[in-house]
C-alpha cells in the first residue's frame, strides 16, 4: 500500500510494486489501535512510531 511504498522510498529501496524491495533487512511493524488524528501530520506519526517502538524495544533503541 502506500505506507509500503512511501517507506521504501525513505529507505532508498527500489519502491516499484512489481520490481522493486528488497529480500530481507527490513522489518515492518504496525500497532494496533495506533493513528495521528490529522493523517497528513507527518512529523506527529514520526514521533508517535518513535514512542511506540521505544516502548517494544526498549528506551535506549536506536530509531532512524
Amino acid at each position: 500500500g502506500e505506507a509500503s511504498y512511501a517507506a521504501a522510498r525513505r529507505l532508498g529501496i527500489p519502491a516499484d510494486p512489481r520490481a522493486g524491495g528488497v529480500r530481507s533487512g527490513v522489518t515492518y511493524i504496525v500497532f494496533e489501535d495506533s493513528r495521528v488524528d490529522r493523517i497528513e501530520d507527518h512529523a506527529e506519526a514520526v514521533r508517535q512510531g518513535e514512542r511506540l517502538v521505544r516502548r517494544l524495544v526498549g528506551a535506549s533503541a536506536r530509531v532512524r
